[in-house]
């Protein structure tokens, strides 16, 4: 029988490394897989350049699944520089017409963690301003 919440291959690109790993993380509890069943199961959801990422990583690492995470997200995660970078920013995401306000709300919560030094009281202030310039 298919397991129909397995989540999607990660492949290293269009795919945020975070969100992915979060899934990964809630789909591995919700099937109840041991530790070291866990980092046996991980190359299993990677692709493309992700796979190639693994296949170079050691040994001792891919032994350690704390290790293996904490390369993982040192490898794919953006660094502050490509947060400069993206095209929509907490900074520069508008709330779409007919959009609703609980999936803007997502949104921007989802962009405002990209940003490792806007303190959690922030948020709301760039609501204000992006409110205001609208």
């Amino acid at each position: 029988m298919p397991d129909s919440f397995a989540l999607l291959a990660f492949g290293g690109t269009n795919t945020d490394a975070d969100t992915w790993l979060a899934h990964f993380h809630s789909y591995a509890e919700y099937r109840q897989t041991p530790d070291d069943d866990v980092t046996a199961i991980f190359p299993l959801f990677l692709k493309d350049s992700a796979i190639d990422w693994y296949e170079t990583v050691s040994g001792d690492v891919k032994a350690n699944l704390n290790v293996l995470l904490d390369n993982f997200k040192s490898y794919f995660e953006k660094s502050a520089l490509g947060y400069d970078f993206a095209e929509e920013t907490v900074f520069t995401c508008v709330q779409r017409p007919k959009e609703e306000v609980r999936d803007y709300t997502a949104q921007m919560q989802k962009l405002a963690k990209q940003v490792p030094a806007l303190e959690n009281g922030m948020l709301p202030w760039v609501y204000v301003h992006r409110s205001m310039s609208a």
